[in-house]
C-alpha cells in the first residue's frame, strides 16, 4: 500500500505542525450550491481546524495541502467553540458539509466529546450533513453513533482512483480499493449514503491516461456510491504536486478533460458531478485560453444532472490545442506545462 520512497519525499515538503493559529475559529466557512438531497440547494461548508490527519504522522497525499491549516494544540474546548461559530454562521441553509484536515470520524482528530457536541448542537438546525473520512474510520460502531442523532448523513471518502498502482505510486494515499469497498459495504448495511471523491490527473500520469483512469474509476465506484465527485487537480502549497508544477513538470488537467469524464459516465447508476476548485486559473483545471463559460456549464450540469448543454458546448468547442497537448504529452517521459514554464523563467521565478 505504500511506496516508501515517494512517501519520504512528500514528507520532506510538509511544514511543521507546530504553529500559532486561531484554535477557536474554523479555517473557513462559506455557502455554495450542492445537491445532497437530489436537487440543487444552498449548502453551508465548514472546514474545522484540527490537529490533523492521522496519515500526516507518516506522510501525506501527494496533492493534499490541508496540513497547512492544522494546529496540534486544538482541544475539545476549541472544537466546541468552532462548532458554535459554525452553528451561528448557518442562517438560511439546512444542509451542512464538514471538512477537517483529515477525518471527521477519527476520534484522535475529533474526540468523541466534540463529535457528540457537534451532533447534538446541529440537530435542531441541520437536516442533512456530509462529513469526510478515511476508510479505516468507517465502522459499524461509528455509523450507529451517527444514526443515533437522527440527522440524514452522507459520508465522503477520497478514493482518488480504483487503480491501486495509482493510489500507491502517484497519490501516496496509504490505502487501496478493497478497503474502500469494505467501508462502502458498511455504509450500505447501515443505510448511509456515500459520496466518492476521485482525483483527475494525479502526478506522473499523462492527461489521456488520467481521463481513462477517472472514467474507469467512476464505473468501479458507482455500484457503491450515491454520487461521485470528480475532482480535477488543483495546486496546493507545500505539496509534491506544487514542487513539480513550479519546475514545469506538471500541468493541472484541462477543463475539456473534466467535461469528457462527465459526458462519458452519464450511464452509471450514481450521480456524477464536478465542482472544479480554482477552475479556469493557473493552479486549477484550465484550458489554454480562458473559458469561464465552460466552468459555469460544468457546475450547472453537475447540480442539475442535465448534461445536454455541456454536450453541446463540448461538441462545438475548438479542442485543437487540447488534442495537440494530449498527443505531445504522450511522447515524452514526464508531464509538462511549457507555456507556464516559459513565463516563470522569463519572470525569474525558476532557475535552470
Amino acid at each position: 500500500m505504500i511506496n516508501r520512497e515517494l512517501a519520504a519525499e512528500v514528507k520532506t515538503l510538509m511544514p511543521s505542525r507546530e504553529r500559532e493559529t486561531d484554535r477557536n475559529s474554523p479555517v473557513s466557512m462559506w455557502n455554495e450550491m450542492d445537491r445532497l438531497r437530489g436537487k440543487p440547494e444552498p449548502t453551508t461548508v465548514v472546514i474545522f481546524r484540527t490537529r490533523g490527519c492521522s496519515w500526516y504522522d507518516f506522510s501525506s497525499c501527494s496533492m493534499c495541502g490541508y496540513f497547512n491549516d492544522v494546529n496540534t494544540n486544538v482541544g475539545v474546548g476549541n472544537l466546541k467553540t468552532q462548532i458554535d461559530k459554525a452553528y451561528d454562521f448557518m442562517e438560511n441553509t439546512k444542509i451542512l458539509k464538514i471538512f477537517t484536515s483529515g477525518s471527521f470520524l477519527d476520534r484522535r482528530e475529533v474526540p468523541k466529546e466534540a463529535f457528540d457536541y457537534f451532533m447534538k448542537r446541529m440537530s435542531d438546525k441541520v437536516e442533512k450533513i456530509l462529513v469526510e473520512s478515511r476508510t479505516e474510520y468507517v465502522t459499524e460502531k461509528t455509523m450507529e453513533e451517527m444514526k443515533s442523532y437522527g440527522i440524514d448523513t452522507r459520508i465522503a471518502i477520497g478514493v482518488e482512483s480504483s487503480n491501486d498502482y495509482v493510489v500507491k505510486n502517484m497519490v501516496n494515499k496509504g490505502t487501496n480499493f478493497s478497503k474502500f469497498v469494505k467501508a462502502a459495504k458498511v455504509l450500505q448495511k447501515s443505510d448511509i449514503e456515500l459520496r466518492s471523491y476521485l482525483l483527475l490527473k494525479p502526478p506522473f500520469m499523462p492527461e489521456e491516461e488520467a481521463v481513462l483512469d477517472s472514467i474507469k474509476s467512476v464505473r468501479d465506484c458507482a455500484p457503491y456510491s450515491t454520487d461521485i465527485s470528480v475532482n480535477p487537480m488543483n495546486i496546493q502549497k507545500n505539496t509534491l504536486v506544487e514542487k513539480l508544477w513550479k519546475r514545469g513538470e506538471y500541468r493541472p488537467p484541462w477543463l475539456w478533460s473534466v467535461a469528457r469524464v462527465l459526458l462519458e459516465t452519464q450511464d452509471v447508476q450514481a450521480d456524477v458531478l464536478s465542482y472544479p476548485t480554482g477552475g479556469d486559473r493557473e493552479r486549477g483545471s484550465h484550458n489554454d485560453d480562458h473559458d469561464r463559460e465552460l466552468v459555469n456549464i460544468i457546475f450547472k450540469a453537475s447540480l442539475s444532472q442535465d448534461f445536454g448543454e455541456l454536450q453541446e458546448y463540448y461538441d462545438r468547442g475548438d479542442k485543437r490545442k487540447y488534442f495537440s497537448h494530449l498527443a505531445n504529452e504522450s511522447r515524452i517521459p514526464v508531464q509538462y506545462d511549457l507555456d507556464s514554464f516559459i513565463r516563470k523563467i522569463s519572470a525569474g521565478s525558476v532557475k535552470i
